[in-house]
């Protein structure tokens, strides 16, 4: 298991992109709408962060957790396994990744992502 990124749910998408390629030097890379999210990854080396704006919820500062895995299928069932139910997903992008939510015992996000190399 590796670490893939950082979500982080931002009141205003394009304020917050331009902060953190200002100030951190990050570069945009893909842009995304699911449902009623706005979604921006930005990378500065290996270090990636997912910024979210959702037109329903603008309170920002909200986070969750992102490992990439190897066999999404395999963690799925040993999920399963321990009582865990996802809570979205699975979804295939267009970028060829596929991502599931689930939620930890304190009401954090944690999402599983497996992915082509190299694509975000």
């Amino acid at each position: 298991m590796n670490w893939h990124h950082a979500g982080i749910e931002v009141e205003n998408l394009e304020r917050s992109s331009a902060f953190y390629e200002k100030i951190f030097g990050f570069k945009a890379g893909t842009c995304l709408k699911l449902g009623k999210e706005k979604i921006v990854f930005l990378a500065c080396g290996s270090i990636v962060i997912e910024l979210i704006e959702n037109s329903e919820q603008n309170t920002g500062s909200n986070l969750h957790l992102a490992w990439e895995v190897g066999d999404l299928f395999y963690w799925m069932d040993h999920l399963e396994e321990c009582g865990l139910k996802p809570l979205e997903g699975p979804y295939s992008l267009d970028s060829g990744s596929t991502v599931i939510f689930y939620k930890g015992p304190d009401g954090e996000v944690i999402e599983l992502v497996s992915q082509r190399t190299g694509v975000y």
